[in-house]
């Protein structure tokens, strides 16, 4: 996305609504048919404008259009509406109906929650499926300042005190700069028609009663409110773009990403001033919310397990390292072994010998067990541990849980998550991987044959 321009940061100071969209269109480079644009258009007078300098600009668009269900025959009427210009003009066109009321209730969002979700999840769909480059939405200036407000009573953070952007990934937003009035005064002009969304005018969602109920109390109060809100949004974009940058720094020295999971070296706390700041940012993106991550900080000078949970991650504090992980760790499916032979298990290779006594020279890296081969009982397993299993490490005479074990080892949560052991068809635990053998199965000087396992 770099090669959008920087200068869209300021209200439209020209009236002429189609050279202000034009300069949109060129100085961002989209002025080109390789370029394919889809048009969210509902059919009110927002995005009958936004459809209207699309058909005059002669660019490679289509439209799509959503039914809620929710506003019974209404909601029909309005991708008629849409359809029916798009059949005149010659536009492909897509629509679809969504069961609103049913997505939110088993999903346990509001109503406009959910209208989202639908929207642009189909949205994503389509631009897949059709190789499309850019979705493009009719929002604009007075649609950017009624979100900061509502996100200033819901308590927010700083990032949602910027607004609207112009562009977010796939999505440009070419009227996000262009007063409402101006939008009217455009569709009177030449002539437009749309369909009245009525639901607007009633107060029953909160969008709705800041529209028609709180700014117009604010701009008695403030005229100029919504220039003041523009400038305090450029500051905190500045501070946005501040942080970024030392988030990538934060990134690059202290974060570890492995396949569904990532490690996050805690010595930050000690060597970044006000990390709090950085970290509320971080682990935002992966789901977290304020009260979350307030709380995980409180637990980063412990060695406390505890565990915060996002819809796709969990966020689990070690001695070290804290870590995310993508929904859970896949562990792999258990294999036997009923002969001596190489093996793979969870990306090692392990190979296995047997051999008389004779022949033994004692290996201590953890990396190789030796075991007595006559008190194992086969077929094997190699499996991860269970939550609770015990077994007798070498030199002790009781049994000890293996989590006590590896925490007494200060094995990172992650890696005992990882743990693999060797068991035998009694469910005698033989060898905790890498780390010790059983003491009932050790070399001794009854010892006849020796099993030995390698790791590669």
């Amino acid at each position: 996305m770099s090669q959008f321009s920087n200068t869209y940061f300021c209200i439209m100071k020209t009236n002429n609504i189609e050279q202000y969209f034009k300069t949109f269109i060129d100085d961002n480079k989209l002025n080109s048919s390789k370029v394919k644009f889809l048009l969210a258009v509902s059919g009110g007078i927002d995005s009958i404008v936004l459809l209207s300098l699309f058909i005059k600009s002669k660019l490679n668009f289509s439209v799509c259009s959503c039914n809620f269900g929710l506003r019974g025959n209404e909601s029909k009427e309005d991708v008629k509406f849409v359809k029916k210009i798009c059949s005149d003009k010659n536009i492909k066109f897509f629509s679809k109906v969504f069961n609103t009321n049913k997505y939110s209730k088993s999903n346990k969002v509001s109503i406009q929650m959910a209208s989202r979700d639908l929207r642009y999840n189909w949205f994503n769909e389509l631009i897949r499926d059709n190789s499309i480059n850019y979705l493009v939405t009719a929002h604009h200036y007075d649609d950017s300042y009624e979100t900061i407000i509502f996100n200033l009573l819901k308590t927010t953070g700083y990032k949602g005190l910027i607004g609207i952007p112009y562009i977010n990934n796939k999505i440009i937003r070419p009227l996000i700069n262009v007063e409402k009035k101006d939008i009217i005064d455009y569709a009177k002009n030449n002539k437009l028609i749309w369909r009245e969304d009525k639901s607007n005018k009633e107060n029953k969602y909160s969008r709705n009663m800041i529209r028609n109920k709180l700014i117009p109390i604010i701009s008695k109060i403030n005229p100029s409110f919504k220039k003041s809100i523009l400038e305090s949004s450029k500051r905190i974009d500045l501070v946005n773009n501040f942080i970024k940058r030392h988030l990538e720094k934060f990134s690059e020295k202290y974060v570890n990403e492995d396949k569904n999971l990532i490690e996050v070296d805690k010595s930050f706390i000690y060597e970044i001033e006000n990390f709090e700041v950085l970290l509320f940012d971080y682990l935002s993106q992966f789901g977290f919310n304020y009260q979350q991550v307030n709380l995980f900080i409180k637990t980063l000078n412990t060695n406390s397990n505890k565990k915060f949970f996002s819809e796709k991650y969990s966020l689990i504090n070690d001695r070290k390292s804290f870590f995310l992980i993508l929904d859970s760790l896949e562990k792999p499916i258990p294999i036997n072994i009923d002969e001596i032979k190489n093996f793979e298990f969870d990306s090692l290779e392990f190979s296995m010998k047997k051999y008389p006594f004779g022949k033994f020279k004692l290996n201590k890296k953890n990396s190789s067990a030796q075991l007595d081969f006559d008190k194992i009982k086969f077929p094997l397993q190699v499996r991860n541990y269970r939550t609770g299993e015990k077994f007798v490490p070498l030199g002790m005479k009781g049994s000890k849980k293996i989590s006590s074990f590896l925490s007494d080892k200060k094995v990172s949560l992650v890696q005992k998550m990882k743990q693999l052991v060797v068991v035998d068809s009694n469910e005698n635990i033989i060898w905790l991987v890498e780390h010790q053998i059983n003491e009932n199965f050790k070399v001794d000087k009854m010892t006849k044959n020796i099993l030995e396992f390698e790791i590669f």
